[in-house]
């Protein structure tokens, strides 16, 4: 039997999320997914774009 651990609300971050940690039947950790409650939409428009480009086009976000 797998166990699943949560952490919500995750801190030190800006917006709602959680972590959920899967442990398998031995305790060691099967799979662990970040969960972001709300889009803000601008990850979509820097898919494809040049690594290079992003602190130049992300800087301007917050």
């Amino acid at each position: 039997m797998s166990t699943v651990i949560n952490i919500q609300p995750v801190t030190r971050i800006e917006g709602h999320s959680r972590v959920a940690i899967y442990l398998d039947s031995n305790g060691n950790v099967a799979d662990a997914k970040f969960h972001v409650m709300a889009l803000r939409g601008f990850e979509k428009f820097t898919e494809g774009r040049l690594v290079e480009d992003m602190p130049r086009i992300v800087a301007r976000i917050c």
